[in-house]
């Protein structure tokens, strides 16, 4: 496969591509030719944008020498890689996606973590509609331009006004089947292109090989279809199991990373068989990155034996005056008034002291990183540690999982992965660091649109458009694409 992408890739503007041999482990097994000939010479804008996140992709898997993941390193090699992003407050799943598609951290655009908050604790349920994120996406901008879009399990869209929409949505009851929510959300065309299933995905939806095989199937019937759509929204997830089961540095993790690979491969071949690799940009990225876990830490417990979280029979919680949220390697204390606050933060610091698991996250630090404006205070693990929202003790205990994101510190180690390659972007290009916050206002400016109240900026260093942005050279124009 990698082997053949290469051809591809060098004959871009070909009809055709031919076979090869097979790829020796952790790279090609022949040389890397043509990525760089295969960059249009001329600036312009791509006719299409695809912009695919894949869990815990960090910039060693593409930087690296032995990595299991050839294709996006001759993508980083040929066209822009960045050696550290820096990502937003929290770097979970949920507010990293949004911020993706908006500009903005997570305290404005409205998605604060991963999970909701109700009366009785942190719930099941995520904050899936898009009806809570707040301000400009880059799909709205695209649809306002007359510009195609496809979504296809981006977080945080279920219910939006998407042309070709396949949200992310997961059972939270019983009984409930994953194709069933789906019939109910998708597009049509999308949703008859997942009824053939096998049952167990139809059932649980559960991410790994098989739901991120039907997404890059779905995805190529898009890219073939009539009309193409100009911007195209991706998520693969599957190494989010092996990464949290068996850890970042494990075989299976390693396993899940070049499948990851492969998909990717697949999907740059569909675009060239469509005849659309030589006018296409991909942006390929990590949503966070994760690190090595081995003990959990249930700050919940701590305010239960402080009497400010109740429990019911079951271990569920009842009702609380204070509750921690956690986002892994962080987590947002949040409280029902001053004196509930002040006294979580009398009893979390003693433990923080007392256990030396994590410390005190200030309130005037939470303001500076823009993290969540309704928690009092927030909670940083230490190394190996990491938060879950049990409230039954022990403070500590084995943990579980294996891995976690979500930590404050911009450690070099703890910066997920950012490449660009095609249409509209410089090739061979190393880029030292680049903010989060500035992937949407990029891709804005590769489609010529505006992305209001963005609080990222373009990186014109890394985009070869022309120099009028008025031109129409590929632009947004007034079509639809």
């Amino acid at each position: 496969m990698c082997w053949r992408l290469v051809l591809c890739l060098a004959v871009a503007q070909a009809s055709a591509c031919s076979g090869g041999p097979a790829p020796a482990p952790g790279g090609l097994s022949g040389p890397r030719v043509g990525l760089e000939d295969a960059l249009p010479a001329s600036p312009g804008h791509p006719e299409q944008v695809v912009l695919v996140s894949v869990s815990g992709l960090t910039p060693d898997l593409y930087l690296g020498g032995a990595t299991p993941m050839p294709v996006v390193a001759d993508l980083a090699r040929a066209g822009v890689a960045a050696e550290f992003v820096e990502s937003v407050v929290p770097a979970a799943v949920y507010p990293v996606h949004t911020s993706l598609v908006t500009g903005r951290p997570p305290n404005d655009h409205g998605v604060p973590a991963d999970q909701m908050i109700g009366d009785r604790g942190v719930r099941r349920a995520r904050y899936w509609h898009a009806s809570y994120v707040r301000g400009a996406t880059l799909w709205q901008s695209a649809i306002e331009a007359r510009v195609g879009v496809a979504s296809l399990d981006w977080p945080a869209t279920l219910g939006a006004a998407i042309p070709l929409l396949f949200p992310d949505i997961l059972p939270t009851r019983r009984g409930e089947r994953w194709l069933d929510l789906l019939s109910e959300t998708a597009t049509p065309w999308l949703l008859k292109l997942a009824l053939q299933s096998p049952e167990e995905l139809a059932a649980s939806g559960r991410p790994g090989p098989e739901r991120d095989a039907l997404l890059v199937d779905v995805t190529c019937k898009v890219i073939a279809s009539e009309s193409p759509p100009g911007l195209i929204l991706l998520r693969l997830s599957q190494t989010d199991r092996a990464l949290f089961a068996h850890g970042p540095h494990s075989e299976q993790a390693r396993e899940a990373f070049a499948r990851v690979d492969d998909h990717l491969g697949d999907l740059l071949v569909c675009f060239e068989e469509a005849g659309l690799l030589a006018s296409t940009a991909i942006v390929v990225v990590g949503d966070r990155a994760v690190a090595p876990v081995h003990t959990a830490v249930r700050p919940n417990f701590a305010l239960t034996q402080a009497g400010l979280l109740a429990l019911a029979a079951s271990g569920a919680v009842e009702n609380w005056r204070a509750l921690v949220r956690s986002n892994g390697g962080s987590a947002f204390v949040y409280a029902r008034d001053d004196r509930a606050a002040v006294g979580a933060r009398d009893v979390l610091e003693a433990e923080a002291e007392r256990s030396g698991a994590y410390r005190i996250v200030s309130a005037d630090e939470m303001i500076r990183r823009d993290a969540d404006s309704e928690a009092w205070f927030g909670l940083e693990a230490r190394p190996g540690f990491a938060f879950d929202d049990g409230a039954r003790g022990p403070l500590l205990r084995p943990s579980a999982r294996r891995a976690a994101g979500g930590y404050l510190d911009s450690r070099p180690d703890l910066g997920p992965g950012f490449v660009a390659y095609g249409r509209g972007v410089r090739g061979g290009l190393r880029i030292p660091e680049i903010d989060q916050l500035d992937i949407a206002p990029t891709i804005a400016e590769l489609l010529g649109l505006e992305l209001p109240g963005a609080r990222g900026r373009a990186f014109v260093g890394v985009l070869h458009l022309p120099a009028d942005s008025g031109e129409a050279d590929g632009g947004s124009g007034g079509d639809l694409r």
